[in-house]
């Protein structure tokens, strides 16, 4: 599979630091460690004291997966969890077949084309606010 390089990416990971001012995000302001732990109650900051940053369980941290089935009400909904660049590569490489049909809003985050064009599917765009 030949995917071409993520020209946004590559200008952000160039420039995005760097700006005085960022006008270009597509989340919130973050919080400092300090905020986030300000907020924390008792069980949680000792959560945090003693979190070893090492490699976890391959379906993700225990915690965080009984957090997930605990807000969805479910004893095992057999959750993996998964950064969003690998939840759209994953569900694509599962879903798509060469030759398939795709329609991608437009503009978007490159890999929801380029993920699609690598798999040999024919792209449509739908271009947003047109």
């Amino acid at each position: 599979m030949k995917i071409a390089p993520f020209n946004l990416e590559r200008f952000f990971a160039l420039n995005e630091i760097k700006a005085k001012f960022l006008l270009c995000n597509s989340d919130c302001q973050s919080l400092t460690l300090s905020e986030v732990l300000d907020m924390a109650d008792q069980e949680c900051l000792d959560l945090w004291k003693n979190l070893s940053l090492c490699y976890t369980n391959n379906q993700g941290h225990p915690l965080l997966l009984q957090e997930i089935l605990n807000t969805y009400n479910n004893k095992d909904l057999g959750v993996l969890e998964v950064i969003p660049e690998e939840g759209i590569f994953l569900s694509m490489l599962t879903i798509l077949q060469p030759g398939d049909h795709v329609i991608v809003i437009d503009p978007a985050y490159q890999s929801l084309s380029e993920i699609a064009i690598s798999i040999g599917c024919d792209i449509e765009r739908w271009k947003v606010g047109v």
